[in-house]
Parts: C-alpha cells; structure tokens; sequence
C-alpha cells in the first residue's frame, strides 16, 4: 500500500522524499498518454497549419481573409477553454441523441471519449499556433528565392515544395520544438476532463495522504525530463536542417 512508501503519515508536515518517489512511478505510467495528446496534436497542427500559412502568405482570395479572421478569433482563447468548450460541444448533443438512438448512446459510452476530444482540443490550438510559426518561417525566406524558382521555370508549387519550405524548416523547428513543449505542458490541462495524465496520475497517488506536493513536484520533474529531451532534439534538428 502507498503508506508503506510514504512513511510518515498524513498528519506529518515534513517534506517526503520516499513520497516524491512513489508519485513518480505511478505518474511515469501515463507517460504515454502525455506523448499521445502532444505528438498528435503537433502533426496534426503542422499539417493544417502549413496550408493555412501558405494562403496567408501569398494571399489566397477568400481563403486567406476567412483564414485571417479565424486564427486572430481562436488565438485569443485560453487552452482550458478549447477543452472545455469541445468537451461540452460534442458530449451534450450526444447525452440529447443518446435518448432517442443507439448508436449515439454506445459513441458516449466509447472508450476513452475524453482523450479523443483531448486530441481535437490540443489539435485546435495547435494548428493556429504553428500557422503563424509556419507563416513567420515562410515570410523568413528571401524573396530572390521564389524569383529564382520563376526564372527557371518552377511554378509556385513546385518552388515552395523544393525550395522555399525546406528553407523555412530551417528557421521554424526551434519555435516548433518551443510549440511541442508548449504542447506537452498544455496538455495537462485535460484533468479538467478526466484524462488520466501524466499530473492526473501523479494526483491519484496522493489521494489517500493528501502528500500533493510532493505529487506535484512528482509531476514537475517528469515534465522537465521530457522539455530538456525535446530541447536536445531541437538543438540537432536545427544543426542538421541548416547543414542541408
């Protein structure tokens, strides 16, 4: 049981190594989870992100106005907000379809919902913060570039295909390893639906003592661990990135 490894008891106000350990072996079960609601997320954001930036980059009729107008709206609501607002959007009408249909009652029973719309949420967010990391890199690459491309007769998709993303790569991956930590943070924001997390695991360990400190510095240094990995692996991406 958890008071074996938490030695001193609830009533005891001393800060607990042996406490600090055991949150973190339960929280470090999660960790796959955490990765899972940060990676997605991040493909998914340089994916729709990357199309958005290139309509307002070269000004796409229509399309780059409505684009405009939408990642101005969306950047300026917090990350709780997309959870919780995605969370109450799809659950209701299915709670309201769920008395007249089937389906919609086995689709609010599925299996791990709240991870699903964790990943739609975290996805949202992402894709507006990586466009305009994606449209600052693409805006980062001289225009001489595209004129050379024209000159020798590449139309704009071939030029932003071969030469101008693989250039704006160079500059966008120390801020897309900054959005991915940002995303690995963020995404602890998801307790608030009943993801079980990295923090969220961490905070069951401490259900029974009420030792949250030291689940929340559990928490913390698992979080840290993974920054630093990512940071590292920024460090040799943009070396490589701008060696090519």
């Amino acid at each position: 049981m958890f008071e074996r490894f938490c030695r001193k008891g609830a009533e005891s106000v001393a800060f607990d190594v042996s406490c600090v350990w055991f949150s973190f072996k339960v929280a470090i079960r999660y960790l796959h989870v955490t990765l899972f609601l940060s990676v997605i997320p991040l493909a998914l954001g340089v994916a729709l992100g990357t199309p958005i930036a290139v309509c307002r980059k070269f000004r796409v009729r229509i399309a780059s106005q409505v684009a405009g107008a939408l990642i101005t709206f969306l950047k300026g609501i917090p990350l709780v907000l997309y959870v919780l607002i995605l969370n109450f959007m799809i659950l209701k009408p299915l709670d309201k379809l769920a008395e007249y249909s089937v389906w919609a009652d086995k689709l609010r029973l599925m299996d791990k919902i709240e991870y699903y719309i964790g990943i739609i949420a975290l996805s949202a967010y992402a894709t507006v913060v990586i466009s305009e990391t994606m449209r600052s890199a693409l805006n980062s690459v001289p225009d001489g570039q595209y004129e050379a491309c024209f000159s020798i007769g590449l139309t704009r998709g071939q030029a932003l295909r071969s030469i101008v993303i693989p250039q704006a790569l160079a500059f966008a991956v120390p801020v897309l390893c900054n959005n991915f930590i940002g995303l690995i943070k963020g995404s602890s924001i998801v307790y608030v639906i009943g993801v079980l997390d990295i923090l969220n695991g961490a905070m069951t360990s401490a259900q029974i003592n009420y030792r949250f400190l030291e689940a929340y510095i559990a928490a913390a240094l698992i979080y840290w661990v993974l920054c630093i990995s990512v940071e590292r692996a920024s460090w040799i991406l943009e070396k490589r990135f701008k060696k090519r």
